[in-house]
């Protein structure tokens, strides 16, 4: 039985080969893969034999496709496209542009130049209230002379002001007794023809205060004004019972009292709520009559001398934003309200203007 498997064996390879021999050799070579039939009854005979088919499938392997090998596909030509030197690279991490997908041309915005913000600068605590509660600060506006911010709104600045002033203007108006002055022949005066007393007075005081040191002395020029109208009296020895009466012309009585003295005021400091004062020196005072009858007029005068004291308060003092306004808009340092007693002695008997000069003025200093 042995035997005969063997021979049956032999004769299938024997018969295999001479079917390979037989084929021409021009025919076409059979392309891979291929495979060709085993039959159970195959058995490989010799070594050589069996060699030979190991190198047949060996080939026939490595020519079959792996489903396991990476398949190497050609990526198609890129197409040759322009730069656009304003597109923004796309930073790392971010998605990058594929062949297919066309890059967007981004608008390029005009350049605007922004000036960086001011750097705030905050002022360092000057002191607290005894309390703890408030903090004062400095002001960024403290270095243009800033000194505090009313509850209003209203910004309160330090000026720079020497304060220095030496002129003063006063305007006073007040009453004098009525001058004792009596007709030639006796028979009128000053009382029955115009007015008795008290009589008004204008005036208006200059000084001039060089000194300032101890107090304030300086010099003092004034002028008064003094008017009072009446009608005369009949003066004669044929005039019967019209003798002294009232006549029908009208008189015109002007005196401008002229004065040149000197000047102390007790005052230390550059806003002084009070500040009392002397003054004192010469006056000589004109007078004038006139008629309206067209007469011409007579015009005398006497010299004399007069003294005076009084009180000045500071109105200015008691109202910053008012002693701002004053200085600032009219050069005004002081503005005063006064009052004073001034006694007036004239030398002519005949002119006699000696009285006692009450008045209440208004003066500034600048």
């Amino acid at each position: 039985m042995r035997s005969l498997k063997l021979s049956l064996a032999a004769m299938m390879t024997l018969a295999s080969l001479q079917t390979a021999h037989a084929q021409p050799k021009e025919s076409a070579p059979q392309e891979p893969p291929y495979t060709q039939d085993e039959n159970e009854f195959d058995t490989p005979a010799e070594s050589g034999t069996t060699d030979e088919m190991l190198s047949i499938e060996d080939e026939i392997k490595s020519a079959e496709p792996n489903p396991t090998a990476p398949v190497q596909v050609a990526e198609p030509k890129k197409e040759e496209s322009t730069v656009n030197l304003n597109e923004k690279v796309p930073e790392a991490g971010g998605k990058n542009l594929t062949a297919e997908e066309e890059p967007s041309v981004i608008p390029v915005s005009p350049v605007v130049e922004v000036k960086p913000a001011k750097k705030i600068q905050y002022g360092e605590v000057v002191r607290q209230s005894p309390k703890g509660g408030v903090e004062y600060i400095h002001h960024p506006q403290a270095a243009k002379g800033l000194l505090v911010i009313e509850k209003d709104g209203t910004y309160v600045y330090k000026t720079k002001d020497s304060g220095a002033y030496n002129k003063t203007g006063t305007f006073r108006i007040g009453t004098m007794d009525a001058p004792t002055i009596v007709s030639k022949d006796g028979t009128t005066n000053f009382v029955t023809m115009y007015h008795g007393s008290p009589v008004p007075i204008f005036m208006f005081d200059f000084e001039w205060q060089p000194f300032t040191s101890f107090g304030r002395l300086g010099v003092q020029a004034g002028v008064g004004f003094l008017i009072e109208q009446g009608r005369g009296r009949f003066a004669c020895d044929n005039c019967g019972t019209l003798n002294g009466t009232e006549s029908k012309e009208k008189y015109t009585f002007i005196a401008v009292p002229l004065n040149l003295g000197g000047i102390y005021r007790l005052e230390w400091t550059s806003h002084q709520w009070l500040a009392p004062y002397i003054s004192g020196g010469g006056t000589y005072i004109p007078v004038a009559e006139v008629r309206d009858d067209n007469t011409a007029p007579k015009a005398v005068g006497t010299p004399g001398v007069y003294g005076a004291g009084g009180m000045m308060f500071n109105v200015s003092a008691f109202d910053r934003n008012t002693a701002f306004t004053l200085r600032n808009e009219y050069g005004i340092s002081n503005l005063w309200l006064t009052a004073e007693y001034r006694y007036l002695k004239t030398f002519n008997e005949d002119l006699d203007f000696t009285s006692n000069i009450i008045t209440l003025g208004i003066g500034v200093d600048y």
